[in-house]
């Protein structure tokens, strides 16, 4: 009960407003990811055939990106990942599907009303993953926390993500195998910019 209320004062705090150093948190996930990269990019190749399809991005997506910050807070941490770890985000496979599909409905909607509102929308969904995993919290709950600490500094949060798809891009055009880098690198950059915002305990 005491974590559940530290975090919700810590997303009340984060949704009246902060600043994000984009350079430090790049630093960070950078860091993160140099710290295991063979595993890392091993893992990205099941990372690649969930997320290239629609409908397995759908319906594995939520667990494979709980995997990835699951990762990244091992290596945080100092401790090793295992093979277990790869898929370690299907402990949770029930709440995070229904995640993503609440993400899904709503961003498409979203898009509908003239594409400004669904971008709003996945913008502001971005740590919604990071509640269901770290602190168990029911995806309706999820989304509403993730959007009011997205709402604390909007700018910031589009801007880092913008980046992070140039990066990935980038890894996609060179040669197609760039992104068993870029991809990692990025989740390992969201780990780093919830943590300074929110913070993830032992």
């Amino acid at each position: 009960m005491q974590v559940v209320q530290d975090i919700h004062r810590q997303v009340e705090e984060a949704s009246g407003g902060y600043r994000l150093s984009l350079e430090n948190v790049l630093q960070v996930g950078f860091n993160l990811f140099r710290k295991a990269p063979a595993e890392f990019i091993i893992f990205s190749v099941i990372g690649i055939f969930v997320f290239s399809n629609p409908i397995s991005a759908l319906l594995l997506g939520g667990p494979v990106t709980a995997s990835y910050f699951h990762m990244a807070h091992l290596v945080s941490r100092g401790n090793k990942i295992e093979l277990s770890d790869y898929f370690k985000g299907f402990e949770k496979f029930g709440q995070l599907i229904k995640l993503n599909l609440l993400v899904f409905v709503v961003v498409i909607l979203g898009l509908a009303m003239l594409i400004v509102p669904g971008i709003y929308f996945a913008v502001s969904y971005v740590f919604a993953h990071f509640f269901v995993w770290f602190f168990d919290m029911d995806p309706t709950e999820a989304i509403k926390l993730s959007r009011k600490t997205v709402s604390g500094n909007f700018g910031q949060i589009l801007l880092l993500y913008l980046v992070m798809a140039g990066i990935n891009l980038l890894g996609v055009l060179a040669f197609g195998v760039g992104i068993l880098i870029t991809m990692p690198f990025s989740f390992c950059v969201a780990y780093a910019a919830f943590d300074d915002i929110i913070g993830i305990s032992n």
